[in-house]
């Protein structure tokens, strides 16, 4: 499993003192170009998520990539993710070039044959130079990090909410709805059901599946809305349609600053993160792999992103642009990261699709 210092070093520790200057940066990304400008290469299309988070990359990192070399970076909507990917390079028409996925899934050997290999990034400068480490998967490249957190609403418990996943499962001391993700990735409520009958977070995996489902049981009855995207997640907190939910700390954290009242913590929250993988197949590689070196190059960007969208970035030199109080919000700090579970997938690997189907029956149920 991946640890902290793999994943986002942000404090000044993280910092060396060897500097790539500017100029080399620039020089890796220009060589990139050149070839792929040379191929015909002049636009590179990614499937990603829509909404803030696709326009935030798309202000802080697309856009400035379009204007300087004059590669167009087109986005699709990937709701259809790994199964439309496996469709075009089994009709061998693949269409995008890149694949905004889970860290967990670019791990993960039920993936990586979906993925074109990219070593130990050799062929990406930036990210073996300016990420932290952890940064090359081999199968992609580290993005975003953060995790799903426990949220109240204070307009609920005036006196104070549940805290704990424990707390989340005691309807008595805590009445009210609840809200649970209802979407393709059970184990996440699976690993927070577990962590509710006293399972520690370090010690989840291999998941006892059974247990799990019957810690559920207690539950479902209690779940107001089992949401389906993160807009709704929210909007279900700002319509007090829910007292207490699971939602993404970036999305948390986004309702606490347009002034709705609640309450989120670390305390056994969920490690997620993103990454970006080129595909086997990809119709404009060397763009792609243009885009991605560029993209690990612009610390300032990395703590604009995050001031943003409140996640953490894997450029190593974030921290110097961001406030040493907000970087203490972010999962990547020390007193957060001992707090959070990870999924382990390595045991994942060959059970999901297991796992989804008897989530659907039970959901259904």
């Amino acid at each position: 499993m991946i640890n902290r210092r793999q994943i986002l070093q942000l404090g000044a520790a993280a910092v060396t003192s060897s500097f790539v200057p500017r100029l080399a940066l620039a020089q890796s990304t220009s060589s990139l170009v050149e070839a792929a400008t040379a191929a015909g290469q002049n636009r590179v299309i990614i499937s990603m998520a829509g909404g803030a988070y696709n326009k935030v990359n798309t202000e802080l990192f697309f856009q400035p990539f379009s204007q300087e070399t004059g590669i167009e970076v087109i986005t699709v909507d990937n709701s259809d993710g790994a199964a439309r990917v496996k469709a075009m390079q089994d009709l061998g028409a693949v269409e995008w070039d890149i694949l905004g996925l889970t860290y967990d899934d670019a791990r993960s050997s039920d993936y990586e044959p979906l993925f074109e290999s990219l070593g130990t990034c050799g062929d990406l400068p930036n990210v073996v130079t300016e990420g932290v480490e952890g940064s090359c998967l081999g199968t992609g490249v580290l993005w975003d990090s953060g995790g799903r957190v426990l949220v109240y609403d204070e307009r609920a418990f005036p006196d104070g909410g549940p805290k704990t996943w424990a707390e989340f499962w005691d309807v008595k001391k805590f009445p009210g709805p609840r809200s649970l993700p209802g979407g393709d990735w059970p184990w996440y409520n699976l690993m927070i059901a577990l962590l509710a009958d006293g399972v520690p977070h370090d010690k989840l995996y291999p998941l006892d599946v059974d247990r799990a489902f019957a810690k559920l049981d207690e539950l479902k009855s209690h779940i107001g809305v089992w949401w389906a995207n993160s807009d709704q997640s929210q909007q279900i907190l700002r319509s007090q349609e829910v007292v207490a939910a699971v939602l993404y700390n970036g999305r948390a954290a986004r309702l606490k600053a347009d002034g709705v009242p609640v309450q989120f913590g670390w305390d056994g929250a969920l490690f997620e993160a993103a990454a970006f993988s080129i595909l086997k197949g990809a119709p404009h590689l060397l763009a792609a792999k243009a885009l991605l070196n560029f993209m690990y190059s612009r610390p300032e960007a990395h703590a604009k992103f995050a001031e943003k969208m409140y996640y953490a970035l894997p450029n190593k030199n974030a921290d110097k642009f961001m406030d040493s109080e907000f970087a203490k919000t972010l999962v990547t700090a020390p007193e957060n990261w001992s707090k959070v579970a990870k999924v382990d997938p390595n045991w994942l690997n060959g059970k999901r699709e297991a796992l989804i189907e008897r989530w659907t029956k039970w959901i259904s149920a």
